[in-house]
Protein backbone atom coordinates (compact mmCIF):
# COMPACT_ATOMS: atom_id res chain seq x y z
CA UNK A 1 0.00 0.00 0.00
CA UNK A 2 1.38 3.36 -1.03
CA UNK A 3 0.25 6.38 0.99
CA UNK A 4 0.24 9.82 -0.63
CA UNK A 5 -0.18 12.84 1.66
CA UNK A 6 -2.43 15.45 0.01
CA UNK A 7 -3.21 17.32 3.23
CA UNK A 8 -1.21 20.37 2.15
CA UNK A 9 -2.40 20.26 -1.46
CA UNK A 10 -4.66 23.14 -2.47
CA UNK A 11 -7.28 21.90 -4.90
CA UNK A 12 -8.90 24.09 -7.54
CA UNK A 13 -12.15 25.93 -6.78
CA UNK A 14 -13.73 24.83 -10.05
CA UNK A 15 -15.66 21.60 -10.55
CA UNK A 16 -14.09 20.74 -13.91
CA UNK A 17 -10.55 21.65 -12.84
CA UNK A 18 -10.86 19.80 -9.51
CA UNK A 19 -11.98 16.67 -11.35
CA UNK A 20 -9.05 16.92 -13.78
CA UNK A 21 -6.66 17.56 -10.91
CA UNK A 22 -7.60 14.46 -8.91
CA UNK A 23 -7.61 12.28 -12.03
CA UNK A 24 -4.14 13.58 -12.96
CA UNK A 25 -2.92 12.67 -9.48
CA UNK A 26 -4.29 9.16 -10.02
CA UNK A 27 -2.52 8.98 -13.40
CA UNK A 28 0.82 9.10 -11.52
CA UNK A 29 0.11 5.69 -9.99
CA UNK A 30 2.46 2.87 -10.85
CA UNK A 31 0.48 0.22 -12.76
CA UNK A 32 -0.10 -3.13 -11.13
CA UNK A 33 1.18 -6.37 -12.61
CA UNK A 34 -1.71 -8.66 -11.66
CA UNK A 35 -4.36 -9.40 -9.06
CA UNK A 36 -4.10 -9.62 -5.28
CA UNK A 37 -0.64 -8.67 -4.04
CA UNK A 38 0.35 -7.68 -7.57
CA UNK A 39 -2.24 -4.89 -7.61
CA UNK A 40 -0.93 -1.37 -7.05
CA UNK A 41 -2.84 0.08 -4.09
CA UNK A 42 -2.98 3.69 -2.94
CA UNK A 43 -4.33 5.70 -0.05
CA UNK A 44 -4.50 9.46 -0.62
CA UNK A 45 -4.73 11.21 2.75
CA UNK A 46 -6.71 14.44 2.34
CA UNK A 47 -7.22 15.38 6.01
CA UNK A 48 -5.84 14.51 9.43
CA UNK A 49 -7.58 15.35 12.68
CA UNK A 50 -6.41 13.74 15.89
CA UNK A 51 -6.34 9.97 15.42
CA UNK A 52 -8.48 10.17 12.30
CA UNK A 53 -7.45 10.36 8.67
CA UNK A 54 -9.81 11.03 5.79
CA UNK A 55 -8.41 9.26 2.76
CA UNK A 56 -9.25 8.18 -0.76
CA UNK A 57 -8.57 4.53 -1.46
CA UNK A 58 -7.68 3.18 -4.91
CA UNK A 59 -8.47 1.02 -6.62
CA UNK A 60 -12.11 0.83 -5.60
CA UNK A 61 -13.69 -2.59 -5.76
CA UNK A 62 -16.17 -1.31 -8.34
CA UNK A 63 -13.84 -1.50 -11.38
CA UNK A 64 -14.99 1.87 -12.69
CA UNK A 65 -11.60 3.12 -13.86
CA UNK A 66 -10.81 6.25 -11.89
CA UNK A 67 -13.25 5.40 -9.12
CA UNK A 68 -12.17 5.60 -5.50
CA UNK A 69 -13.69 5.06 -2.10
CA UNK A 70 -13.75 7.58 0.69
CA UNK A 71 -12.61 6.27 4.06
CA UNK A 72 -12.09 7.64 7.57
CA UNK A 73 -9.77 5.79 9.91
CA UNK A 74 -10.97 5.04 13.43
CA UNK A 75 -14.67 5.54 12.66
CA UNK A 76 -17.06 2.64 12.14
CA UNK A 77 -19.88 3.75 9.84
CA UNK A 78 -21.79 0.49 10.35
CA UNK A 79 -22.02 -0.11 14.11
CA UNK A 80 -24.82 -2.70 13.70
CA UNK A 81 -23.00 -4.97 11.28
CA UNK A 82 -19.65 -5.56 9.66
CA UNK A 83 -17.33 -2.67 10.52
CA UNK A 84 -16.51 -0.27 7.70
CA UNK A 85 -14.45 2.91 7.47
CA UNK A 86 -16.43 3.97 4.36
CA UNK A 87 -19.15 6.55 4.91
CA UNK A 88 -22.14 6.23 2.62
CA UNK A 89 -24.43 8.99 1.41
CA UNK A 90 -26.98 7.51 3.83
CA UNK A 91 -24.55 7.82 6.76
CA UNK A 92 -24.02 11.49 5.94
CA UNK A 93 -27.74 12.21 5.43
CA UNK A 94 -28.62 10.45 8.71
CA UNK A 95 -25.96 12.43 10.57
CA UNK A 96 -27.19 15.73 9.09
CA UNK A 97 -30.79 14.89 10.08
CA UNK A 98 -29.63 14.18 13.63
CA UNK A 99 -27.72 17.47 13.73
CA UNK A 100 -30.74 19.40 12.44
CA UNK A 101 -32.98 17.78 15.07
CA UNK A 102 -30.45 18.62 17.79
CA UNK A 103 -29.87 22.27 16.86
CA UNK A 104 -31.70 23.69 13.85
CA UNK A 105 -30.02 27.09 14.09
CA UNK A 106 -26.51 25.62 14.14
CA UNK A 107 -27.52 23.23 11.37
CA UNK A 108 -28.49 26.19 9.18
CA UNK A 109 -24.95 27.57 9.64
CA UNK A 110 -23.51 24.17 8.72
CA UNK A 111 -25.74 24.01 5.64
CA UNK A 112 -24.23 27.30 4.39
CA UNK A 113 -20.78 25.69 4.55
CA UNK A 114 -22.06 22.61 2.69
CA UNK A 115 -23.32 24.91 -0.07
CA UNK A 116 -19.86 26.49 -0.31
CA UNK A 117 -18.31 23.04 -0.65
CA UNK A 118 -20.87 22.13 -3.30
CA UNK A 119 -19.73 25.23 -5.21
CA UNK A 120 -16.07 24.08 -4.88
CA UNK A 121 -15.22 26.73 -2.28
CA UNK A 122 -13.55 26.15 1.05
CA UNK A 123 -15.80 26.54 4.07
CA UNK A 124 -15.36 29.67 6.20
CA UNK A 125 -16.04 27.60 9.29
CA UNK A 126 -15.83 23.85 9.83
CA UNK A 127 -15.92 23.39 13.60
CA UNK A 128 -19.53 23.17 14.79
CA UNK A 129 -20.21 21.84 18.26
CA UNK A 130 -23.32 19.71 17.93
CA UNK A 131 -22.10 17.28 20.59
CA UNK A 132 -23.45 14.33 18.59
CA UNK A 133 -22.66 12.36 15.48
CA UNK A 134 -19.69 12.75 13.19
CA UNK A 135 -17.25 15.53 14.01
CA UNK A 136 -18.27 18.47 11.78
CA UNK A 137 -14.78 18.98 10.33
CA UNK A 138 -14.60 15.31 9.34
CA UNK A 139 -18.19 15.46 8.08
CA UNK A 140 -17.54 18.45 5.80
CA UNK A 141 -14.41 16.82 4.39
CA UNK A 142 -16.38 13.65 3.70
CA UNK A 143 -19.07 15.66 1.93
CA UNK A 144 -16.43 17.37 -0.22
CA UNK A 145 -14.89 14.10 -1.36
CA UNK A 146 -18.22 12.37 -1.88
CA UNK A 147 -19.08 15.28 -4.21
CA UNK A 148 -15.78 14.78 -6.05
CA UNK A 149 -16.33 11.02 -6.25
CA UNK A 150 -19.74 11.66 -7.83
CA UNK A 151 -18.15 14.09 -10.30
CA UNK A 152 -15.55 11.51 -11.33
CA UNK A 153 -18.02 8.64 -11.63
CA UNK A 154 -21.05 10.47 -13.02
CA UNK A 155 -19.50 13.42 -14.85
CA UNK A 156 -21.67 13.00 -17.95
CA UNK A 157 -24.75 13.07 -15.78
CA UNK A 158 -25.36 15.39 -12.84
CA UNK A 159 -22.30 14.43 -10.77
CA UNK A 160 -22.33 16.07 -7.35
CA UNK A 161 -25.87 17.37 -7.80
CA UNK A 162 -27.30 13.91 -7.08
CA UNK A 163 -25.90 13.82 -3.54
CA UNK A 164 -26.48 17.54 -2.96
CA UNK A 165 -30.18 17.24 -3.80
CA UNK A 166 -30.50 14.64 -1.03
CA UNK A 167 -28.83 17.02 1.42
CA UNK A 168 -31.15 19.87 0.40
CA UNK A 169 -34.22 17.73 1.14
CA UNK A 170 -33.30 17.52 4.83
Amino acid sequence: MITVDLTKHTFKNDRSELRKEIINIFLNEVPGTGKGELTSKYNYVVMKKGDKEVYLKRPAQFNNGFDFTLNVSNINFNPNGRATSRPTHGNIIDDLILKKQTNASLYNELKIQIEKIYNCLNPDKADFNFGIGIDSEILLECIKWLFVEQDVTYWNYSGRAMFYSGIQEI
